[in-house]
Protein backbone atom coordinates (compact mmCIF):
# COMPACT_ATOMS: atom_id res chain seq x y z
CA UNK A 1 0.00 0.00 0.00
CA UNK A 2 1.49 3.44 -1.29
CA UNK A 3 1.73 6.30 1.65
CA UNK A 4 -1.11 8.01 2.00
CA UNK A 5 -1.18 11.92 1.89
CA UNK A 6 -0.62 14.05 4.94
CA UNK A 7 -4.13 15.48 3.69
CA UNK A 8 -6.21 12.64 4.81
CA UNK A 9 -5.59 13.66 8.25
CA UNK A 10 -8.69 15.79 9.19
CA UNK A 11 -8.05 16.02 12.53
CA UNK A 12 -4.79 16.62 15.15
CA UNK A 13 -4.54 15.74 18.66
CA UNK A 14 -1.94 18.23 20.34
CA UNK A 15 0.15 15.27 22.87
CA UNK A 16 2.40 18.10 23.81
CA UNK A 17 2.73 21.51 24.00
CA UNK A 18 5.32 24.10 25.52
CA UNK A 19 6.71 27.44 23.93
CA UNK A 20 9.53 25.31 21.96
CA UNK A 21 7.84 22.81 20.06
CA UNK A 22 4.27 21.13 20.03
CA UNK A 23 3.71 17.78 18.94
CA UNK A 24 0.17 16.35 17.39
CA UNK A 25 -0.88 13.11 16.09
CA UNK A 26 -3.42 11.78 13.68
CA UNK A 27 -5.00 9.71 11.42
CA UNK A 28 -4.95 8.69 7.73
CA UNK A 29 -6.04 5.63 6.93
CA UNK A 30 -4.52 3.56 10.48
CA UNK A 31 -5.20 4.79 13.65
CA UNK A 32 -2.22 7.42 14.70
CA UNK A 33 -0.26 6.75 11.51
CA UNK A 34 1.15 10.64 10.98
CA UNK A 35 2.68 12.64 13.94
CA UNK A 36 3.70 16.24 13.16
CA UNK A 37 6.67 17.90 15.26
CA UNK A 38 5.70 22.24 15.00
CA UNK A 39 8.88 24.10 16.23
CA UNK A 40 8.59 27.30 17.86
CA UNK A 41 8.62 29.80 14.68
CA UNK A 42 9.22 26.99 12.29
CA UNK A 43 7.91 24.94 9.69
CA UNK A 44 6.11 21.62 10.62
CA UNK A 45 7.85 18.20 10.16
CA UNK A 46 5.53 15.16 8.90
CA UNK A 47 5.82 11.34 10.12
CA UNK A 48 4.33 8.41 8.92
CA UNK A 49 4.70 4.31 9.31
CA UNK A 50 5.48 2.13 11.74
CA UNK A 51 8.05 4.28 13.66
CA UNK A 52 6.43 7.70 13.35
CA UNK A 53 5.67 7.88 17.11
CA UNK A 54 9.80 6.83 18.37
CA UNK A 55 10.83 9.45 15.47
CA UNK A 56 8.36 12.42 16.39
CA UNK A 57 9.34 12.28 19.90
CA UNK A 58 13.16 12.18 19.19
CA UNK A 59 13.15 14.85 17.14
CA UNK A 60 11.14 17.12 19.21
CA UNK A 61 13.19 15.64 22.47
CA UNK A 62 16.20 17.31 20.55
CA UNK A 63 13.87 20.79 20.77
CA UNK A 64 12.48 20.30 24.23
CA UNK A 65 14.07 17.73 26.78
CA UNK A 66 10.48 17.45 28.65
CA UNK A 67 9.14 15.68 25.54
CA UNK A 68 10.94 12.49 27.16
CA UNK A 69 8.91 12.70 29.79
CA UNK A 70 5.29 11.80 28.59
Amino acid sequence: MAKPSVSLVKEWEVIYESDEVRLEVGTAVFAEDYWKVIPAGGKPKYFYGESAWSDSRRIAGDIDFQVHFI
